[in-house]
């Protein structure tokens, strides 16, 4: 193989994720709808067969790579984990103050190096992704778990970079990626394609 296949899976559901409490770098597990989620994507992927797994160090998406890959060598590295939210961190979206909910928009509509207090800027989340994307090797089939955020900023890495909006929650998050995800990407010498975003299809079917 001549070319760099790399698959890019996001976790399971967390509590977290279904009450709209914010994780960020928080080592919050799988509730057990995540856990269901990782079993039906093991049993989509668990089958087959990659050069290297990859995952963040952060328990929700090891779980989730080990279910798929109970056997195999897991990678954890804490490069793939999710931005780091700073003091924001576990708390509830509906609980911010006025003057809190204005830091959350100025940092959704950008500049790129907005931070909030204690946190990463998605400068910082991106110059990472690129880092870790910078040290797989240049062929293969790779396999990652990682998180929402993260996924998105690498994936900004293939198709470039949007531009702040003012107001928007769309930006910097220009991916949506559902839990257990599956995004692909192929590295080729002379090209880059984006061939799946947001893949969830196991979880619509029938696995019995």
């Amino acid at each position: 193989m001549d070319y760099l296949e790399l698959w890019l899976i996001r976790h399971g559901e967390t509590d977290s994720n279904k009450n709209r409490r914010i994780q960020g770098q928080v080592d919050v597990p799988l509730n057990d709808l995540g856990k269901e989620q990782a079993q039906k994507l093991a049993k989509r992927i668990g089958h087959m067969k990659f050069d290297k797994i990859y995952s963040s160090d952060l328990s929700r998406a090891l779980l989730t790579a080990q279910t798929s890959f109970p056997k195999a060598e897991i990678v954890q590295d804490s490069r793939l984990r999710e931005i780091n939210l700073g003091n924001y961190e576990g708390r509830y979206y509906d609980q911010f103050s006025d003057e809190e909910t204005a830091v959350v928009k100025v940092w959704f509509a950008g500049p790129f190096d907005q931070k909030v207090p204690g946190g990463e800027s998605n400068d910082d989340l991106h110059k990472r992704a690129k880092d870790w994307l910078a040290s797989l090797p240049k062929s293969g089939k790779v396999i990652a778990f990682s998180h929402g955020g993260f996924i998105a900023s690498l994936l900004q890495t293939v198709v470039g970079r949007p531009e702040p909006i003012p107001d928007s929650r769309e930006i910097p998050w220009s991916f949506r990626l559902g839990n257990t995800s599956i995004s692909k990407v192929y590295f080729k010498e002379n090209s880059t394609i984006l061939s799946v975003v947001n893949d969830t299809a196991h979880l619509e079917l029938n696995w019995d």
